[in-house]
């Protein structure tokens, strides 16, 4: 049984028949033309989407062109293929030939020019894994489906489970030792390094005071001799009883530190690893792949599905890199409590101070679940006195696909060209 025939044992008819109408479209396309035109969204989840892509029609000899828009085109005469866009943009789309749809938001009514596969609860590239897994192969690089859910922050569950079509990718997975699930404190690679070590490695949950501080997180194990039961422990050898007062007191520090509820599930749940992937968290490789699509365009994020050693030696790299960045931008701007808020292109942005070169994906992820940068607000680097770099998918997934596209052809907001991150004008008007 190869991995796509195991997921057809977990997915149920319900999810399969969400998944047909696009399988049956990018068939028909890739048999009667060969070849596929892909347009993806600026975000992490539809860039590793992309991946999945590149890797299944590469090994099937089906030829295809990659585009990176914040605005998918209206009309073409080519087999489409859209990944990442909500799927309310079906309906502005009039392809002549076979073309689908995978992305976000609820399924559209009525007849439709194009398939569409979107779920509210489920990540583009889980959601792609499956469509392709109708049609062909697709295996182990569906494993980046559950990276970019662990990116839009879908492990929803109680015990911090996913509740989307995830399930069924982690179960495949699991039954071909790809992945490991395990029920724990949820610190960056606790499975394989020290409890000191995970602790101050632990960007998600941040930790304040700890993240990145690796003299304090020895200090907090230390002045407890509960917790100096941990030092030099990995996860399998750690103590159940030192375990519980750490998680005990890290989601104190948590609580302390936020002004907005945080879910327990955040601290302590279930974490998926993988022993066979370059990033083996696969938490901690939803951020160092994000700082990775900033620092170095999405292109080369891409090319995940065609060398994946190479492309996540060079992510990890840039990431280590800015770590340091971005702790301290965060603890700078979470020390004011409250950024600068204004107005550009129809969005309301918060002005960050910037440390270093500290990428914003990071920082503004954290900001925002510790409360500083609060619901329909879009965190922002200044450039100048008169505009701010943005996140592509924070305008999208906080104010639409109308918003967004509005403000483009307003000249308020300008897409950077082969990146996750746009330039917005303040006090433009659209």
């Amino acid at each position: 049984m190869n991995l796509d025939e195991a997921l057809s044992r977990f997915v149920g008819e319900k999810e399969a028949a969400l998944l047909r109408p696009s399988a049956s479209q990018i068939g028909a396309a890739t048999k009667d033309y060969g070849y596929i035109e892909v347009y993806v969204y600026p975000s992490l989840d539809a860039v590793l989407a992309s991946a999945i892509a590149v890797n299944v029609f590469t090994r099937n000899n089906v030829g295809f062109s990659l585009y990176f828009t914040p605005l998918p085109p209206s009309e073409l005469d080519a087999p489409l293929l859209l990944l990442g866009y909500p799927s309310s943009v079906a309906h502005d789309i009039a392809p002549r030939k076979p073309s689908a749809l995978v992305g976000f938001g609820e399924m559209p009514q009525g007849l439709l020019p194009l398939a569409v596969t979107s779920a509210t609860s489920s990540s583009t590239a889980s959601l792609l894994a499956g469509v392709l897994s109708e049609i062909t192969i697709v295996g182990y690089p569906a494993i980046y489906g559950i990276v970019a859910a662990y990116w839009r922050g879908l492990d929803l569950g109680k015990r911090g489970e996913f509740v989307g079509f995830e399930n069924g990718v982690i179960e495949m997975l699991k039954l071909e030792n790809k992945v490991e699930e395990h029920f724990s404190l949820r610190l960056f690679r606790w499975l394989f390094e020290p409890t000191e070590e995970a602790l101050h490695l632990t960007l998600d949950p941040y930790l304040p005071g700890i993240s990145g501080k690796p003299e304090e997180a020895r200090k907090l194990l230390e002045a407890d001799a509960r917790l100096a039961q941990l030092l030099g422990k990995t996860m399998e050898e750690a103590p159940e009883q030192s375990v519980a007062v750490l998680g005990e007191k890290l989601y104190s520090v948590l609580k302390e530190a936020s002004s907005i509820p945080r879910r327990p599930s955040e601290l302590i749940g279930v974490v998926y690893y993988s022993r066979v992937a370059p990033l083996k968290d696969l938490r901690e490789a939803a951020i160092v792949l994000a700082v990775y699509g900033e620092k170095q365009g999405v292109a080369p994020l891409s090319s995940l599905g065609l060398a994946e050693e190479l492309v996540a030696a060079a992510a990890y790299y840039t990431y280590t890199r800015h770590v340091d960045a971005i702790v301290d931008t965060v603890e700078a701007n979470a020390a004011k409590k409250r950024p600068p808020i204004q107005r550009a292109g129809g969005f309301t942005v918060a002005v960050l101070e910037r440390v270093g070169d500290a990428p914003l994906l990071p920082v503004e992820r954290i900001l925002r679940r510790l409360g500083v940068v609060r619901e329909q607000e879009i965190a922002a680097y200044p450039i100048d006195k008169s505009t701010v770099l943005v996140s592509m998918e924070s305008l999208l997934s906080q104010y639409g696909i109308g918003a967004v596209k509005e403000a483009i052809e307003g000249k308020c907001l300008r897409y950077i060209e082969g990146g996750l991150l746009g330039e917005l004008r303040l006090g433009c008007q659209p």
